[in-house]
Formats: C-alpha cells, structure tokens, sequence
C-alpha cells in the first residue's frame, strides 16, 4: 500500500508543479498581449555597432515605426518606446524606477488602467506636454507628490503628474522568455517630450521598443512575418531588433505543457508501478496463507469467478484506500511546495481523476495473476493443504 500512496502522491505533486508552471506562463503571455507584436532592439557590442554601421543600419527608430504601421491593414494600434535615464529630484533614496518615453497608443496595446486621473494621450504627444504618469509602487513610494495634480522635477524640466496606473499581479517567479517590464516601477512620459531629456542628434529618435496591436488574432501570425520581412529590407539585414509573438509564444507553452505532462504521468506510472509489484507480492502470499480457505470455498460450490472476484476486489480495496491516502497527502503537497520552493503548484480535477484510474489499473492488473492463480488450485489438493 506504500507504493501506491507515494506513486500517487508523487503523480500529484508533479502535475501539480506541472500545472502551476502552465498557468504562471501563460499569465505572464497574456499579458504581453496574445493579439500583440512586439519588436526589441538589441544591446549590440562595439563590433556588431560598427558592422551595422557599415551596412547603413541605425537601430530601431521612428521612422521603422512610421513605415510599419501601414504595412498590415489589420492593425489598429502601434506605438514607439523609448528607456531613458534621468533621475528625479526629491526621489526617496530606495527607490528604483525606470523612465519611459512612449506613443499615445501604448495604453491601448498593453491593456494599461489607471487607477486614478488619466493616461498620456495624443494631445501630448503633439503638443510635447510635460506630463507624467506613475506606476502604482511609484506613486506609493512618492507619496504626496505621487498624486494626479503633483509636480516632479525630472532633469531641468518640471513634469505635471496627471495619472497613476492601476496595480499589476506581479506575484510568481518570472520566466526569462517571457520577462516584461514592471508597470508598477514605471514612469511614463510623451515620446514627443523625451527630447527635453536626452541629446537626439536628428529629428530619427531612436526606440528601445516597438509595438503592434492587430484587430484579429488570426491575422497576427501572417502579419508578424511581414513586419519581419519588411523591417529587415529597412534594416539592410542587420540582426539588430527580437521580434516577439505572445501568441506563438502561447501555443508553444500548450505544446511544452503537453509533453511535460506526459513524461511528468510516465515518471509517476512507474512509481506507482512499482507499488503495484507491492500489491501482487501481497497478494500472491495471501493465496498461499488462504489455500485451504479457498478449498473450502470451491467445495461448497464457489465458482472459479467467485474467487477471481474475491481476490480481485481485495486488491482494488487496498489500492483505493492507498489512493486515496496518497490522494490527501497529494492535496497537501501544493501547499509544501509553494511555501519551500516559492513556485506556484496547483491541483486540478483531472489529476484526480487521472491519479485514481491510474491506481485502478495498477490494483486490478496487480491483483489479476494471484487472483487467477488462487481460482486455478484443485480444491481437493487446496483442502489437504496445511
């Protein structure tokens, strides 16, 4: 019965971890966005900047942005981002936050809400409005002057708070992959406006970010690779941006998922495989112990399906009880591992299900030989048995 309830305990827990890591991505993928494309530049050594240099490449800028919106009639929304470094005067000595410059649209892609006052809009992207809007740790950690109305001094400049965006679930190890920005430690800004703030040496501001909304989801795919196609003719090339598909990026966490969970049901099929050897080496001396019980049973006129039947449904009975033992402590097993190892684990009704059915089958395949061979002895041969 031991193997059975550590077979199962082990079968839940995997899928547990299994499971909890499924959903921690995919959240983490809506949030980029599933009708969503998004374009990165690319930190470049010395050597990769003079390359690209040389082939006419001059990074991500606005005018990749102004080319590309038209390039797919299915998208609605696109804006520019661009990371600065400034710092603000007044600002607690703890905290840690990063300047964004972005387009009016950004709000609309990135599913941004604001939990109080407003979010940058195309007014100020062309009147160059010196208005800011905070994150919500941001404009915690700021206090008063973290407050719509508030002013900032950001560099020689002095910005206007007009918004703090609503608080994001930021709970949960975050994947490499998938890593997107803490809007919580942001502070947002007019891309317009971000000239006051850095030395641009043309009127081609450069951008750390690009995004792309697309109306249909269908039409992401299909218009990612033109997107591609089209930004490396502009780029002459040069492998200088990461294009990333939150939607490709979600199908490939189904098809991972799946996989794990097989190899996940395989591991713990052996454990509990293992358990059931357990159930047959009991019940294969069980016979032996019983010989003459079973004798005495086929001389009153039990049939050889009685006693396969009766063996049988010992060995399911020990099985289920050890299922479900393994299946309580399987339960508690979450709990565990969120606490120790600070990753999300959860149980699901199919795991259940599946980690019962499996036991069944390991009880009634256990339980089959020795039953067989019990319904098989001679009743006159079992009687004389001492």
């Amino acid at each position: 019965m031991l193997g059975v309830i550590f077979g199962v305990l082990a079968l839940l827990s995997m899928l547990s971890v299994g499971e909890g890591a499924k959903q921690e991505a995919l959240r983490q993928i809506e949030q980029l966005g599933t009708n969503n494309v998004i374009i990165k530049s690319i930190l470049q050594t010395p050597d990769q900047e003079k390359k690209a240099r040389e082939r006419l490449s001059s990074g991500l800028n606005m005018e990749d942005l102004k080319l590309l919106r038209s390039a797919h009639p299915e998208i609605t929304h696109s804006a520019g981002l661009r990371e600065i470094e400034t710092e603000i005067l007044g600002a607690p000595a703890e905290t840690a936050y990063q300047f964004l410059a972005v387009g009016g649209e950004y709000q609309a892609i990135k599913g941004l809400k604001t939990a109080g006052g407003r979010f940058l809009c195309s007014e100020d992207e062309k009147r160059r409005n010196l208005v800011c809007v905070l994150g919500w740790d941001i404009s915690n950690e700021f206090g008063g002057q973290g407050r719509p109305g508030a002013k900032l001094r950001v560099g020689d400049h002095i910005f206007k708070v007009v918004g703090v965006v609503e608080k994001r679930d930021r709970s949960g190890p975050r994947l490499p992959a998938l890593a997107d920005r803490d809007f919580n430690k942001c502070v947002f800004i007019p891309l317009s406006s971000a000239r006051c703030l850095v030395d641009d040496p043309g009127n081609n501001t450069p951008l750390s970010e690009i995004s792309f909304r697309f109306e249909n989801p269908q039409a992401v795919l299909p218009g990612s690779r033109i997107l591609d196609h089209l930004l490396s003719r502009l780029h002459y090339g040069v492998s200088d941006y990461q294009m990333i598909i939150p939607q490709e990026l979600l199908r490939q966490a189904h098809q991972t998922q799946r996989i794990f969970n097989i190899v996940l049901g395989g591991i713990a099929a052996i454990s509990l495989l293992v358990g059931g050897i357990g159930i047959m080496n009991i019940m294969l001396a069980t016979v032996s112990e019983r010989t003459r019980e079973i004798g005495i049973r086929r001389a009153v006129g039990a049939s050889r399906k009685d006693i396969v039947a009766q063996f049988l449904t010992e060995a399911v009975v020990l099985t289920v009880s050890g299922s479900l033992i393994g299946i309580l402590l399987g339960c508690l097993a979450p709990i565990l591992i969120s606490a120790l190892a600070g990753w999300r684990a959860v149980i699901t009704g199919w795991a259940i299900l599946l980690a019962i059915l499996m036991a069944l089958a390991v009880g009634i395949t256990s339980g089959l030989y020795p039953a067989l061979k019990a319904a098989r002895l001679d009743p006159v041969q079992a009687l004389r048995y001492e």
